[in-house]
């Protein structure tokens, strides 16, 4: 508690309402907080600028349509640090009035969440919680298990706070798994005659749970298969840590000290101010062995950095965008707002805030509140899943998507949103399933060279389409 309360006196001064919002002199606000990483590892100003982004779509088409209320982001920084992120959180809710909170990571994700589950009455939210990037297996997960029993109420998501816009690790993890297995005598491209896969990851939620993923599904894809688990301290200076001993560990012919075999492939699966480190030193370490990354790999600061060096290196991700309207519409408005095109989990953080808005308007025409800005936060969970409605008709991200969606709530029809980074049909854990991409750097670039697809089949079947460069 003293920690919490600590991070939350450092956080006040950086918790400040966007003036991006115009804001309606004679209507009403609804506060959206924004709990994302602006100094720490996955620190990706697009992530804001796409949300801010999403508000200005909403306020444009609800000013042209005369409505009153206005949606307005306060802004806090999660630091990636579960507790600075629960302070912020608290900041955000407690004293801006925020009717929803839009984070990053899983440890963030999860560090605020539980809240809700402490037993602490000062502390339950009583918002939604929408994360754009955090993608351990086990958030929103009913079997989830953890000797903290906070923590496991909050994975589990018994009250049904949490949602994200984000896939789980699962579907990445099987993807994996199948490229590598696909590849040489099952997986055996050295010819040893076994199939050895060194994972290393993050020791964080995000980390653990990718990497036991991957694990798994490399057992029963190939039970005879060795795997190595090494994590590495998330605390850990970068421009300090020894990142070509960890190299040597993931690449020897050793398992933890014991000796079996030359691994076929190295997975890594971390933040991108750490993989920068380590993929360095991996590549100067002159190992033949075939390194894959993971999504977090794919981040503008790692081309910055590394430059050249990465030209070649390939890796998995949830796809940078969905396909059709939406993801044209949002394409074309942030690269005429940024001068930049979608980078990865933009599309993810649009959404975010944009089914949260939607959701808003939504509960509260059917509540027929006199004022929108009263809407509750309860109300917008409940009807978080009611913009999805497979029955209703489709619209889309922008403006024009947006228009459309406001004169469907007004009339008491059903529709269903189709978001910038996919469909964002939120399942009954809170959860949504999009495309998945395997990626490589060609040219200074992150280019699709594949895409998988998620939500025809849950074993993600390739599209037999050659994907576009992202």
């Amino acid at each position: 508690m003293k920690r919490i309360l600590l991070a939350l006196a450092l956080c006040a001064a950086a918790c400040k309402p966007s003036g991006d919002a115009p804001q309606s002199p004679k209507g009403s606000v609804i506060v959206l907080g924004q709990l994302i990483d602006r100094t720490g590892s996955i620190a990706t100003p697009s992530w804001a600028e796409s949300i801010r982004l999403a508000v200005a779509h909403a306020n444009q088409v609800l000013k042209q349509s005369g409505k009153t209320v206005r949606f307005e982001v306060a802004e806090a920084n999660s630091g990636n640090a579960p507790e600075m992120a629960r302070a912020g959180a608290l900041q955000l809710v407690k004293q801006q009035n925020a009717k929803a909170i839009i984070t990053d990571s899983s440890q963030d994700d999860i560090g605020v969440n539980m809240l809700n589950y402490d037993g602490d009455a000062s502390h339950q939210l009583d918002v939604p919680i929408v994360c754009m990037a955090c993608t351990s297996p086990a958030i929103d997960n009913p079997q989830a298990q953890d000797a903290d029993p906070v923590k496991q109420a909050a994975l589990r998501n018994g009250k049904g706070w949490n949602f994200r816009t984000t896939m789980s690790d699962a579907y990445q993890a099987r993807m994996v798994v199948h490229m590598l297995v696909s590849a040489g005598q099952r997986g055996d491209v050295n010819g040893d005659g076994k199939f050895k896969l060194s994972i290393y990851a993050s020791d964080d939620p995000y980390g653990h749970g990718f990497s036991d993923a991957i694990k798994g599904d490399a057992l029963k894809a190939h039970p005879g298969a060795i795997i190595e688990q090494i994590y590495h301290d998330v605390k850990a200076n970068p421009a300090e840590y020894d990142w070509a001993a960890d190299v040597a560990k993931v690449t020897d012919k050793k398992s933890h000290a014991k000796a079996d075999a030359l691994p076929d492939a190295v997975v890594e699966i971390t933040f991108p101010k750490f993989s920068v480190g380590f993929t360095k030193a991996f590549l100067a370490s002159g190992s033949k062995v075939r390194l894959v990354h993971t999504h977090n790999f794919r981040a503008a600061r790692i081309i910055e950095t590394l430059k050249a060096s990465v030209e070649g290196q390939e890796g998995t991700s949830q796809a940078v965008l969905g396909e059709g309207t939406a993801a044209q519409a949002f394409t074309e408005d942030l690269k005429a707002s940024t001068g930049q095109p979608p980078a990865f989990r933009d599309a993810a953080a649009y959404d975010a805030a944009m089914t949260v808005m939607l959701a808003a308007l939504q509960a509260a025409e059917r509540r027929h509140l006199p004022d929108a800005g009263l809407v509750s936060g309860a109300e917008i969970r409940d009807a978080m899943r009611a913009i999805n409605d497979a029955k209703g008709e489709r619209v889309s991200a922008g403006t024009a998507g947006v228009a459309r969606a406001l004169e469907l709530i007004a009339a008491g029809k059903p529709l269903d949103y189709q978001g910038a980074s996919g469909p964002c049909n939120f399942d009954e854990r809170g959860d949504v399933v999009a495309q998945l991409a395997r990626f490589q750097v060609q040219g200074g670039k992150f280019v699709d060279v594949d895409r998988f697809d998620c939500l025809k089949d849950p074993s993600c079947p390739q599209v037999h389409e050659r994907a576009e460069g992202r």
